[in-house]
């Protein structure tokens, strides 16, 4: 039998028919359908009295047909993905005060009218001598300039440049032309505007010498197949997007070391990924994840997975056991408690590991905190800081 109740969550209010015998749990899961709020970052409250995260009914925790509910965002008063947006905002903000500074410094040091100022593009005869440094060093800085494209300049020398850092600007498209990086190894193109159109896929998979690509804060939703094409690589970071999904090739990549996807909007890691042989370091937290592909267990070099604040509630017994040199695990905002995480085979195998790491770094003093469990000790504990 259902019964109609309400929650107010901001400016909306919720008219919902469910029945008081379901588990809050699925209430929570239903609002987050409803609101786009994760269930992890959920806090609702009935006369109150905090429910999220209880076992049991709503009826058992006293609400009865007719009530009026509250929901919030536990610590914050906007959800995963606003925060997330909040914060990009933030640097980005910081980063025009920055240039703005630079800008009216120079200004009151007499710099010419037309010259090229730190909050300007620089003009044209200034990117034609950034060229020629650029052609002496392999080295093409082009971080914080205000620019809405790559310059020409770039492409004319493009053959000798190993390291492109065009980090901190305004590039909503990369230009076909640069495929011309062919010697290219670094690419550096955080807090930008691309999105999957702009970032060029087709021609940036065409760079085979890449060891190292960070597109960082950015309007990527997704990787292309064709990343597979890119069999030097060794870092892939791309923090702080909206990529849902990822293709089954990244498991192609046999030299990638280090893959960074924290604060996305993955729902799912492909067991293809399992394939990287050299993984050392996994960081995926801030996402939706409810699962892991048992596949990882097959990465034998990882050292690092950090999987805080997504929505797991186990670990496969391959990871924690196949992982033979994981000693670093952190699972920290999740439905899955320490002591449930202690109970999962695998974990003596993992924990001795753990130990050994913590036991050198007492030896050698170079411990930086305490004795980290990996897992909340309560579920949901983080929420009442």
């Amino acid at each position: 039998m259902t019964s109609q109740i309400t929650v107010k969550h901001g400016k909306e209010t919720l008219q919902l028919d469910f029945s008081l015998e379901k588990p809050i749990a699925e209430l929570q899961e239903r609002l987050e359908e409803l609101t786009g709020l994760m269930v992890r970052k959920q806090k609702l409250m009935a006369a109150g009295k905090v429910l999220s995260g209880r076992g049991g009914s709503l009826a058992a925790a006293g609400v009865r047909p007719g009530a009026k509910l509250m929901l919030l965002a536990a610590g914050s008063a906007t959800s995963g993905q606003a925060a997330l947006d909040a914060s990009r905002a933030s640097r980005q903000e910081a980063l025009e005060r920055g240039r703005a500074a630079l800008a009216e410094r120079a200004a009151q040091k007499g710099a010419p009218a037309g010259a090229a100022g730190a909050g300007a593009a620089p003009a044209a005869a200034s990117m034609r001598q950034r060229a020629e440094a650029w052609q002496k060093t392999g080295i093409a800085a082009l971080r914080d300039l205000q620019l809405s494209q790559l310059p020409a300049e770039l492409l004319s020398i493009a053959p000798g440049v190993r390291v492109l850092d065009a980090g901190g600007n305004q590039l909503t498209a990369l230009p076909p032309g640069i495929t011309a990086l062919s010697a290219l190894q670094r690419l550096r193109l955080s807090i930008n505007r691309l999105d999957d159109a702009g970032a060029a896929w087709p021609a940036l998979c065409q760079l085979r010498q890449l060891a190292i690509l960070v597109a960082d804060d950015n309007r990527l939703t997704a990787l292309p197949p064709c990343i597979s094409s890119l069999v030097r690589l060794q870092k892939l970071s791309l923090n702080g997007n909206q990529i849902a999904s990822l293709p089954n090739s990244l498991g192609a990549l046999q030299q990638l070391r280090a893959l960074a996807l924290r604060g996305n909007r993955l729902a799912a890691l492909p067991p293809a990924l399992g394939g990287c042989a050299q993984l050392v370091e996994l960081d995926v937290r801030d996402n939706q994840l409810a699962e892991l592909p048992s596949e990882l267990g097959r990465l034998t070099s990882l050292k690092l997975l950090l999987l805080d604040n997504n929505r797991l509630k186990a670990v496969p017994p391959a990871v924690l056991a196949g992982c033979s040199s994981l000693a670093t695990l952190s699972l920290h905002g999740n439905p899955l408690t320490a002591e449930q995480l202690r109970e999962t085979p695998g974990f003596a195998e993992f924990d001795e590991r753990r130990r050994a790491k913590y036991d050198k770094q007492v030896d050698m003093r170079v411990l930086t905190t305490g004795f980290d469990e990996g897992a909340d000790v309560h579920e949901f504990e983080h929420w009442n800081d």
